[in-house]
């Protein structure tokens, strides 16, 4: 996974909580202690870890954190990949052009390995559908991205789960209706 996604996850764990928590993850989990550059590859395994014991940490379930965290690394991941897009683009133009987008992070980082995307629009709202060749699918964190995503722009946007692999669906799909 992109390098992005673990300094952001650190980070949220620190803001949340404190740095003797991330201490104390990394303690019981056997982490290597590192700094985790954003452009660099780094293990999925790693995230799944830390999520599986933040949860059990907390009262909140993963799902949960995975989507309260996807809106925190939302913005993160817009200025880190910003090359990618337009800086006149509302936040339709982002959901109308985010398989393009994608398409172009995916052929710039090719040690990182993306998740399938796709995006459809509708007559009252835009379909963005997620799938991944990983074992942990991470809906809840595509939720909160896009929710981010939403909250980066200023728009007043609903995104709702309307299919989840949790639940027997081949791939997520969300539903993004703007206000």
């Amino acid at each position: 996974m992109h390098g992005i996604v673990h300094k952001s996850l650190k980070e949220y764990v620190v803001e949340r909580t404190d740095d003797d928590t991330w201490d104390t993850i990394v303690e019981q989990t056997d982490l290597e202690p590192k700094l985790y550059l954003p452009v660099t590859h780094y293990d999925d395994a790693e995230i799944d870890t830390v999520l599986e014991r933040l949860s059990s940490m907390a009262t909140q379930d993963r799902d949960a954190i995975e989507r309260d965290f996807g809106r925190t690394l939302a913005p993160e991941l817009l200025s880190t990949f910003s090359a990618h897009l337009r800086r006149d683009w509302e936040f339709a133009e982002l959901l109308a052009s985010l398989e393009d987008v994608y398409d172009d992070v995916d052929d710039a980082t090719k040690e990182a390995s993306l998740p399938a995307i796709s995006c459809s629009r509708e007559s009252d709202g835009t379909v963005v559908t997620y799938d991944t060749h990983r074992d942990q699918q991470y809906c809840g964190l595509a939720h909160g991205i896009l929710e981010g995503f939403a909250a980066a722009y200023g728009a007043d946007a609903t995104v709702t789960e309307t299919a989840c692999v949790d639940d027997g669906a081949d791939e997520c799909t969300f539903r993004v209706d703007l206000e």
